[in-house]
């Protein structure tokens, strides 16, 4: 029998290691590991293959920090005066960065003969000393109670926090009289039980609610949450927070929602549990004593058009830990009228999954009857304004007609005279008005039509550079402004030509109030049309004046109809242009952006892709 073979001889069989309820190992008179149990290789990661003297740290160090010899440990003490040693205390470290503190005792294996034939060691983990101690210097303890504890109700230590929510004196505590679970309310016996066996199965237990019998008699609701730290003991460690002070603050907000009609829900997404407050029992429709089992009762008293909705917004909500905002109404005919609003949070577990949510609800039926009343009343105004905008363009298209007609067939004027005649001064004035009424009218049509999302394009394919020059000319020739001020700016020549996939009529509409407003708001100075292709499958136009320019605070409601940078009393329109050319570079799939600065000038900047995506 060699050494290795007397030393675990002299401890009898190697399953003994295994029954004892801490770490152990066996090392042998050298300080080689010969033997360890499965709590050993856990706790200080050995293997069959590691050498001496008994775990792979690379460093040992009192609890102070101060560095540590391995021949002061435990195990080389009792193998150098082959004597047992006292519990030693100390940290040891892996190169990691991973630190266990541990408390060591070490005994010596003698043989018959008095000869050393090694020793064993027992190590236990101050982890959840560690933790309790940490969180009692932190002055966590006086805010909740923490405990140490095995699964069948003895207590091993407890702060004075616990022991004052449950009534108990610490002399009890350590007599063995007090146990908490002869404390726990006999309702609430098998939940602890089930949390017990989640945190043997996951290593902790999720915190849940229930209430302790003080020694009074008297309940008290606590929040108890606890964690393995002693798998082969069995022991927990876990902390227990007073709820009956939130309980009493709770009632005081039920009550102020109450009287505000504003209903409470929580849902627990891994039980399905539902718990409503009475106020959402009423606005649901439900009697006072009714409380859903799980989510999908809840959905059930949902109308079928939303229902799918709503589940949809919940698993959203959850899975995104966002949060979750709906409206909706029921299902009974009785109550189809009414319109709830709810908006809840989502909260996490250790994982960051969501898990629970929890939320309000309110009536919001008489909102609802304000906005269908709205949109009837806008509904109406469109139908006034499409009608209206159809009437007046008959009379106005004849009268255009006819005062060009009446134009084209006016002499023409005698070479030495230099002022027009007074009738072609008047048929011209009828026209340019009757054209600015025209557009006027168009533009009241266009936004009937964008209001109900019934802005069509026709796209044909478009000589990007042609569409451009084409308007400059035809805008200087029928725009008094534009015939000495209005400058085309074109990139170098391209071969062959750009073309685009645009709606032209509608692009020139574009083109058409971004210019207009150029002249209207550019104090009479020269106004540019620029374009150019900034990048692959794009083209930028630009319109630049140099005018009064446009206040910040105004820019953001700029492109809203019937709104405006600056006062109508100054300047004439509807307010409409703008709101229009966004909408069509919109449906193109472009953008329209702007550059401004007080007296300087305003550049509205066109990005469109050449071709629809």
């Amino acid at each position: 029998m060699n050494g290795t073979d007397a030393t675990i001889g002299m401890l009898g069989a190697r399953d003994l290691l295994e029954g004892l309820p801490l770490a152990a190992y066996v090392c042998d008179a050298r300080g080689e590991l010969v033997a360890f149990n499965a709590d050993a290789a856990a706790l200080l990661r050995l293997s069959s293959s590691d050498a001496p003297p008994y775990c792979p740290a690379d460093e040992f160090a009192t609890l102070t920090g101060t560095p540590l010899r391995r021949e002061d440990t435990a195990v080389a003490l009792a193998l150098r005066t082959r004597a047992r040693t006292p519990a030693q205390t100390y940290a040891i470290g892996w190169r990691d960065g991973r630190q266990l503190r541990v408390r060591e005792t070490a005994r010596p294996v003698l043989g018959l003969d008095g000869s050393l034939l090694g020793a064993v060691c027992v190590v236990e983990s101050l982890r959840e000393t560690a933790l309790y101690e940490a969180a009692k210097a932190g002055g966590l303890a006086q805010l909740v109670g923490l405990f140490v504890s095995d699964m069948h109700g003895q207590l091993v230590e407890a702060t004075d926090e616990y022991l004052r929510i449950l009534g108990y004196t610490r002399e009890e505590l350590e007599s063995g009289s007090f146990r908490w679970d002869r404390c726990t309310a006999p309702e609430h016996l098998m939940r602890d039980h089930q949390g017990i066996e989640e945190a043997l199965r996951t290593g902790k237990c999720r915190p849940y609610e229930k209430d302790y019998l003080r020694k009074d008699g008297s309940r008290v609701p606590v929040l108890i949450g606890y964690t393995l730290v002693r798998p082969r003991q069995n022991q927990f460690i876990g902390y227990v927070v007073d709820l009956s002070t939130r309980l009493r603050q709770y009632a005081d907000v039920n009550e102020a929602m109450r009287a505000a009609e504003t209903g409470v829900w929580d849902w627990d997404a891994r039980t399905g549990q539902v718990i409503w407050s009475e106020t959402t029992r009423t606005l649901m429709g439900c009697a006072s004593e009714y409380q859903p089992h799980d989510i999908h009762e809840f959905l059930k008293l949902i109308h079928p058009d939303d229902r799918d909705r709503v589940r949809q917004a919940l698993s959203d909500s959850l899975a995104a830990r966002s949060t979750f905002r709906a409206d909706f109404r029921l299902r009974d005919p009785e109550l189809r009228d009414r319109w709830l609003f709810s908006q809840g949070g989502v909260f996490s577990d250790y994982a960051g999954d969501g898990v629970r949510m929890s939320g309000t609800l309110v009536d919001i039926s008489a909102r609802k009857q304000a906005e269908q009343v709205l949109r009837d009343a806008i509904a109406v105004r469109d139908e006034f304004l499409s009608v209206a905008s159809h009437e007046l363009r008959t009379p106005i298209t004849s009268i255009l007609l006819r005062a060009e007609s009446l134009l084209k067939k006016m002499p023409a004027p005698e070479p030495a005279s230099t002022k027009p005649q007074p009738l072609v001064a008047a048929l011209e004035l009828i026209i340019r008005q009757a054209r600015k009424i025209d557009s006027l009218v168009g533009d009241m049509l266009d936004a009937t039509r964008l209001s109900h999302k019934k802005l069509f394009l026709d796209r044909t394919r478009t000589d990007v550079v042609e569409l451009l020059s084409t308007y400059v000319a035809q805008t200087v020739d029928h725009e008094p402004r534009a015939s000495a001020g209005l400058h085309l700016e074109l990139p170098a020549p391209t071969s062959p030509p750009v073309f685009a996939s645009w709606d032209r009529r509608r692009i020139e509409q574009v083109l058409d109030n971004l210019v207009s407003n150029a002249f209207k708001y550019g104090a009479g100075r020269p106004v540019t049309v620029r374009l150019s292709f900034p990048a692959r499958g794009l083209a930028r136009i630009e319109v630049e004046d140099h005018g009064i320019g446009i206040a910040v605070e105004a820019r953001e409601k700029l492109f809203q109809p019937f709104e405006r940078a600056h006062r109508a009393v100054s300047f004439g329109g509807l307010g409409l242009g703008l709101y229009i050319a966004r909408e069509i570079v919109q449906a193109h799939h472009g953008t329209i952006t702007l550059d401004s600065e007080l007296g300087v000038g305003t550049t509205f900047r066109v990005d469109l892709p050449l071709a629809p995506p």
